[in-house]
This record gives structure tokens, C-alpha cells and sequence, in this order.
């Protein structure tokens, strides 16, 4: 662990500079309800470049179909970090089909941050 003593003894200027953005930063984590009839509960989806490339379903690590958003947002970080990916929040945004009512979470993800060291 550094401390604030170890970081005067290093200095600012030769702490390394940030990573440059890596073609992962296309990838967006998004948490979804599924809506009637499947109801199966929470679901996290990995997009790149817009396409899904994986799904998750959260029921069976504690996100089943009625709990708060808060509750299953809790999950999706649990399991993202398993994954070695760092989530600093969560943004709701409007479904993609303009009759969806499900509730459509984006994870924020802090720039220069894109995973956690394993």
C-alpha cells in the first residue's frame, strides 16, 4: 500500500502517465429487467461497438425479477469486478423500443480505470 508519506518521497512527476484509450473502451456494460413474458429477472449485457457479445442472467446471484434496481446494480458490480472490471456508478437511460417500460441501466466507468489489476 503507498501512503501519503511514500507519495512525497516519489513525487508527482514520476508517477506514470495514464494509459492511452485501449479499443475495449468501445465496451459498455448495460443492466436490464427483462420485460413480460420472460421475467426472469435482471440481466447484464456486454456491447461492443453496439453489438451484444455476452449476456448474464442475474436471478440465480441475488437479482431476481423484484428487486429494487439498487439491489441487482449491487450484483452487476459484484459480478463485473469478479471479471476484473471497475463500475463507479450507474446511469439510467431511456429503452432502446420506445413501448419497453423495463428499467435500462449504463455502468459508468472512470477513464483510465478500465479494470481492476488481478
Amino acid at each position: 500500500m503507498i501512503t501519503n508519506r511514500d507519495l512525497d518521497v516519489i513525487g508527482l512527476p514520476s508517477l506514470p502517465a495514464p494509459a492511452p484509450p485501449r479499443d475495449d473502451d468501445a465496451t459498455v456494460f448495460e443492466l436490464v429487467r427483462e420485460a413480460p413474458p420472460y421475467r426472469d429477472g435482471w440481466v447484464l449485457l456486454c456491447r461492443r461497438r453496439g453489438r451484444i457479445t455476452w449476456s448474464m442472467p442475474l436471478a440465480p446471484r441475488g437479482a431476481a425479477p423484484r428487486v429494487r434496481p439498487a439491489v441487482a446494480q449491487a450484483v452487476a458490480v459484484r459480478v463485473l469486478t469478479e471479471q476484473g472490471v471497475f463500475v463507479s456508478g450507474w446511469n439510467q437511460v431511456d429503452p432502446v423500443d420506445p413501448g419497453d417500460d423495463t428499467p435500462h441501466f449504463v455502468a459508468r466507468r472512470p477513464v483510465g480505470a478500465t479494470a481492476l489489476p488481478v
